[in-house]
């Protein structure tokens, strides 16, 4: 049976909608799985939501308000939606409690980055040179090149040490001064961001700041991004 993957949407307030990119959903379904899309709201509906599913796949988006991201500096101009927040965290906590296997992108990478109780970086070109550029501006991506860690998910899947990416944010993860063991970081960019973080548990999670469903060197095959077939086939194996 394909595997059955949540994919979060978020809310288009203009006019009253959740919504998903559509490359999110091609690629899913391009993996194997069966893309399913998992609106935001009471957080009770958490738990029978993911009863239904057996991988989630967390999206991209608005800004993590910064009441969840352990005292991430608030910025001005940013629009934040504290309910989606909120439902996704919870999301995350039953998920990893479950083992399901789950992949973050971009703003999903920072909610498992939250949700493992650490902070952001509020805006990264107040903190680097500048070297790298992880996006244009407010409706422009940017390409980067990444160093994946040998061992890693990201890594394996990719069968590369050095990837070109599409990238499309602002914040960026802060990196506890005491490791935490449960997770482990497996790329960064050239000035030394962290681009990928691993959950060292049994269950397939993995969270990257850039964006796999539309990658910088699409496959002229029509083929899915390696990453989320390794995620679609990890979730897969749950269910069998």
């Amino acid at each position: 049976m394909r595997p059955r993957i949540g994919i979060t949407a978020r809310l288009r307030r203009s006019v009253q909608s959740h919504a998903v990119h559509q490359a999110y959903v091609e690629q899913v379904a391009r993996a194997g799985g069966v893309p399913i899309i998992i609106p935001f709201g009471d957080e009770k509906l958490c738990e029978p939501i993911l009863s239904a599913l057996d991988g989630l796949l967390l999206t991209g988006g608005e800004d993590i308000d910064p009441a969840h991201a352990a005292g991430t500096p608030r910025q001005e101009g940013y629009d934040y939606h504290p309910e989606r927040d909120a439902f996704e965290l919870r999301l995350v906590e039953l998920a990893l409690d479950a083992g399901m296997p789950t992949l973050g992108i971009c703003r999903g990478c920072q909610v498992l980055h939250v949700a493992a109780g650490n902070r952001l970086i509020p805006h990264i070109p107040d903190e680097t040179d500048g070297s790298v550029s992880h996006r244009l501006s407010v409706s422009e991506s940017s390409r980067h090149r990444v160093e994946l860690v040998a061992g890693g998910e990201v890594a394996r899947a990719y069968g590369e040490r050095s990837l070109l990416v599409t990238s499309y944010h602002h914040q960026g993860l802060a990196m506890p001064e005491r490791a935490d063991p449960r997770w482990r970081a497996t790329a960064h960019s050239d000035d030394s961001l962290v681009e990928a973080i691993e959950f060292t548990g049994d269950s397939w999670v993995v969270g990257v700041l850039w964006h796999p469903e539309l990658p910088a060197a699409p496959d002229p095959a029509g083929g899915a991004d390696p990453l989320i077939s390794a995620f679609v086939s990890a979730a897969g194996r749950r269910n069998v």
